[in-house]
């Protein structure tokens, strides 16, 4: 299964927000009258196709990065460098986070990199792209665990998780992953 992703520009409007998903939608479609709608935990979904197609949304602190696949997805990311920044600033306490937020193995995980940011971050956005995929929200995060506690799990009830590489400029400081099967076909700068 090809998935196809689109880098946007992080908007705070929700009307541009939106209409760049629509713009997105119907590059990758070619159907006009086709619809994003949204389920009551925010999951979107596609309307008024053919056939089904699925997408996911993530945004980054300047970016927004939408995918689109034939088979259901979920995709997060964050910058990294922010969170680690951030760390040290304020002192956040990544490992109470952890152990509040992740399971056992993940929060050992968080634990032993001596509450590192970055060992936060790969954990937590491999549960996001997870439960964006389930469409269960985080209050499914204590359900399942994405680590073993010494590395990451390639499959997540069944589910593949892995690393997705999205291009634009500045993207070394980002980590993005996908949950779902298929491969990167393409990736749009808009």
């Amino acid at each position: 299964m090809a998935i196809k992703t689109f880098v946007f520009e992080n908007q705070n409007d929700k009307e541009k927000h939106h209409s760049q998903l629509l713009a997105a939608l119907r590059e990758y479609t070619g159907v006009d009258s086709a619809q994003i709608l949204y389920t009551s935990k925010g999951k979107p979904y596609i309307k008024g196709l053919p056939e089904e197609k699925f997408m996911s949304i993530t945004t980054a602190d300047e970016v927004m990065v939408c995918v689109f696949s034939d088979k259901p997805v979920g995709i997060d990311g964050e910058r990294i460098n922010r969170l680690v920044d951030e760390g040290k600033e304020k002192k956040t306490d990544y490992t109470a986070l952890a152990e509040r937020f992740f399971s056992e193995e993940e929060a050992e995980y968080v634990r032993d990199g001596d509450g590192d940011p970055e060992r936060f971050v790969k954990v937590w956005v491999r549960k996001e792209a997870y439960v964006k995929y389930t469409g269960k929200g985080m209050s499914d995060f204590s359900n399942f665990s994405v680590s073993d506690g010494l590395k990451f799990l390639n499959k997540v009830g069944g589910v593949p998780i892995k690393k997705l590489n999205v291009c634009f400029p500045g993207s070394n400081e980002y980590l993005f992953v996908m949950a779902g099967e298929g491969e990167e076909v393409s990736s749009k700068e808009k």
